[in-house]
């Protein structure tokens, strides 16, 4: 897999930054750098978006 093709399957945290990659069909990933939850969503098999964070973890531990 070429560096660009790679990239797409990669997510930054959006909190900390930190690296992430996520197996496809994966809908929430936890950031090892920070703990922040972020939903995922796949628009095809190479690319993947955060949609946002798991609120109801967010306000469950008060990050």
């Amino acid at each position: 897999m070429s560096e660009a093709s790679d990239r797409k399957t990669q997510l930054r945290c959006l909190n900390c930054f930190e690296r992430h990659h996520p197996d496809y069909g994966t809908t929430e990933l936890k950031c090892g750098g920070c703990g922040m939850e972020w939903r995922l969503s796949w628009t095809s098999r190479t690319n993947v978006k955060i949609r946002g964070p798991v609120w109801s973890k967010v306000k469950a531990e008060g990050v």
